[in-house]
């Protein structure tokens, strides 16, 4: 999708690209679950369906891709990479970050992820002399696209969030670990030699 973006390849090569360079680019084995024992096989076949439906972005401005920005917030510096910005047919301003995630769970959950987006609003704000319009959640998987309207609410309320955690990372000399059985087992970067895995 990045490389569709920057005019790298083209649309009718999308699907293509994606049969020849998935095993690259995905070499690890993915968890089994009892719901979902080919796991790798449901991603793999959920993106190739929809990239066959992707309608391009004919209708969208493309302004950044995997933009890479920091942005001073108090006394440290915030930091991310945004997947997606661009204005759509009707001029609106909108962030787009793509998740492999089939859904929220729930709007707490959908709330908590929108932080981010958030956050990577105050880059924007000062790139493009305005916030964006949009927040938008492009869950592939599914082909689902959840708009959240932009607020001065959810700004403050991620700038809040933020804050909080640094601090609190700030003030805590005690890392004790937290595992959550199905992460410590199958995700979890250090599960090969961690004492703590479950």
């Amino acid at each position: 999708m990045e490389r569709y973006a920057k005019g790298q390849i083209n649309l009718w090569d999308l699907v293509n690209t994606y049969e020849w360079e998935f095993d690259t680019a995905v070499p690890e084995e993915f968890p089994s679950t009892k719901f979902c024992p080919k796991m790798k096989e449901l991603y793999y076949n959920q993106g190739l369906e929809y990239l066959k439906n992707f309608p391009g972005y004919a209708d969208k401005k493309i302004l950044e891709v995997e933009a890479v920005f920091e942005h001073d917030i108090d006394d440290w510096v915030f930091n991310g990479i945004i997947d997606l910005v661009f204005e759509d047919e009707e001029g609106r301003l909108i962030i787009q970050d793509y998740k492999s995630k089939s859904s929220f769970k729930s709007k707490k959950e959908q709330a908590e992820y929108a932080r981010q987006l958030y956050l990577y609003s105050l880059y924007i704000k000062d790139k493009y002399g305005r916030y964006p319009d949009a927040l938008r959640f492009m869950m592939f998987r599914k082909n689902t696209v959840i708009d959240i309207p932009f607020s001065e609410t959810g700004l403050n309320e991620a700038l809040d969030w933020a804050r909080n955690t640094v601090k609190e990372i700030r003030e805590c000399w005690d890392f004790a670990p937290s595992c959550e059985a199905f992460y410590s087992q199958n995700l979890c970067n250090h599960r090969e030699y961690c004492d703590n895995k479950l």
